[in-house]
């Protein structure tokens, strides 16, 4: 059950008109009642940790009381986040410009900071790559990324440095050239890899957790931004599911390229397995983690870490069989130091 501390700034800070809007959403999946669902979704909120969208998104009201103990909900996900992760390191991983200075070795694009760098070394960035990224340095879930192209600018690359640092664009990459065997899924963005590790107190890392993430048209695969997620075996790297997106839609095919995703072999999988373990290793203050992985024409690449990872994509009420349980126990199995 939550801690006491956490309900009680939960219940203060909650969006009751969304929690009722929510209600209505369940209603339409299910045969309760609102007065049923709202009671049902207090009681997970106390019992389980589950938020309002939990109760939505993961299932909670048509799953058993068996199923609900197994579910990793927004409550024990902070718990988590709590345990294994020291809050005053979590700025290597917020501040991407810090983030990619300790995981160098693993980024393998070249990159720069416009604001801490000199202004002439900036624009000679700038002149040597025609196509990257900017990123606002605290950014999240894709927001507010921008993929430029230097042509249109090429008579006055001050003007483009000007738009850079006055709209806090503050981390400048190369392209990750995604290998041909992902573009097969999807080609408008890189289709990153979630893998979700876990290092107990002996500095044991195990791999909770693997996702496929893919893009659907737009210039990033985040499944908060309109991307969709499959499962992918950790032992194999095949995607076990048809994919979903954040509405609850379930695609077989991928509704652009076609490709079909149950069954797709991720490239180079045994390598990054090894990177993310090697990265973990790296970071003894932040023993919980969610990496998003690039499978490049270089072999798998570090795009990001996330300390505060989200929950929301290991389980999803679509997904979610009537003899299925969640990805809870899981987690408590790797956290166990071994004797």
């Amino acid at each position: 059950m939550p801690s006491i501390s956490y309900l009680s700034k939960r219940i203060c800070t909650m969006n009751y008109k969304s929690m009722f809007e929510r209600v209505d959403v369940v209603k339409a999946k299910c045969n309760k009642s609102k007065f049923g669902i709202f009671c049902d979704m207090v009681w997970c909120g106390l019992r389980y940790g589950a938020g309002y969208v939990d109760y939505d998104v993961i299932g909670f009201y048509k799953l058993n009381s068996k199923q609900r103990k197994t579910m990793l909900t927004r409550g024990i996900n902070n718990k988590f986040v709590k345990k294994l992760n020291e809050k005053e390191y979590w700025h290597l991983f917020n501040n991407k410009n810090e983030f990619n200075d300790m995981f160098k070795e693993y980024i393998k694009r070249d990159y720069i900071y416009p604001v801490s760098a000199d202004k002439e070394k900036a624009i000679e960035w700038l002149k040597n790559h025609d196509l990257f990224f900017a990123k606002p340095n605290d950014g999240q879930c894709g927001k507010n990324i921008e993929k430029i192209s230097t042509e249109k600018w090429k008579n006055n690359l001050e003007d483009l440095y000007t738009y850079l640092i006055e709209n806090k664009l503050e981390l400048l990459e190369e392209p990750i050239i995604q290998c041909e065997e992902m573009n097969k899924l999807n080609s408008s963005s890189v289709n990153t890899i979630r893998m979700v590790t876990v290092m107990n107190d002996q500095d044991e890392v195990t791999i909770i957790a693997t996702f496929s993430r893919i893009g659907n048209g737009k210039v990033v695969d985040n499944f908060n931004s309109g991307g969709m997620t499959a499962r992918i075996d950790v032992e194999t790297g095949k995607i076990i599911e048809d994919a979903v997106n954040k509405n609850g839609e379930l695609f077989e095919k991928h509704p652009i390229t076609g490709t079909t995703i149950k069954g797709f072999q991720i490239p180079n999988w045994e390598e990054a397995k090894e990177m993310v373990k090697n990265a973990a290793k790296l970071s003894k203050h932040i023993r919980y983690v969610g990496w998003d992985v690039g499978l490049s024409n270089k072999g798998p690449v570090l795009v990001e870490g996330n300390q505060f990872p989200g929950h929301d994509i290991y389980q999803v009420a679509e997904k979610i069989g009537e003899n299925d349980i969640g990805i809870l126990p899981v987690f408590e199995e790797a956290m166990k130091t071994k004797k």
